[in-house]
């Protein structure tokens, strides 16, 4: 991480500490995998682990690039980051699909998330977007996030407490790791004199 500086430190710290919230994650439902009797309950905590898995992924990809300073040489882990973070997605909305009861606000939910995958693969592969429409996909992001925070909210509100919940404010703060991530790249690119 050779010229670092305060923003780089503050987007290691984060993905570092969501690192270690995905590990305990993983451990709780790799016990509860282990404790479960019922099929379908073993089935969803496995599909849980590997979703942790995939989040662990996502999160050393993510790592790796800014630990390269962001390099158009590191793009590849860019790349990376922002697949793993589709598969995410699609977890995700097989989890609530076939795990959770599935209410009207969460087929919505669910739609939201597919649509914020797609976004991410415009992100990743979209040709010459350039600094202005990356941010306008960013946002974007940012918007189906808060509004599937919101609905799980009041989800919630009707059926009760769910310990799901707590992945939609990881997904905000995960979001945060992509903004930090654009920036380093368009920093990166303008210092090297590129568009």
């Amino acid at each position: 991480m050779k010229n670092s500086n305060p923003l780089m430190k503050a987007h290691l710290c984060l993905m570092i500490a969501m690192m270690c919230g995905t590990v305990g994650g993983a451990v709780h439902f790799i016990i509860e995998c282990v404790r479960s009797t019922a099929s379908n309950e073993r089935l969803s905590n496995l599909t849980n682990i590997i979703l942790m898995a995939v989040i662990l992924s996502m999160l050393a990809m993510g790592v790796t690039y800014l630990i390269k300073g962001y390099s158009k040489e590191a793009a590849k882990f860019y790349k990376a980051f922002m697949l793993f973070h589709v598969g995410v997605c699609v977890l995700s909305i097989i989890v609530n699909v076939f795990f959770y009861k599935l209410t009207g606000l969460m087929a919505v939910i669910c739609i939201l998330t597919a649509f914020k995958a797609l976004d991410l693969l415009i992100m990743t592969f979209g040709k010459d977007l350039g600094e202005r429409k990356t941010w306008i996909l960013f946002y974007v992001i940012i918007g189906f996030d808060i509004i599937a925070l919101i609905l799980a909210v009041i989800n919630m509100m009707k059926i009760g407490f769910d310990f799901s919940f707590t992945g939609y404010v990881t997904a905000l703060i995960a979001d945060g790791t992509i903004g930090l991530s654009v920036r380093g790249k368009y920093s990166n690119k303008k210092s090297r004199g590129s568009s």
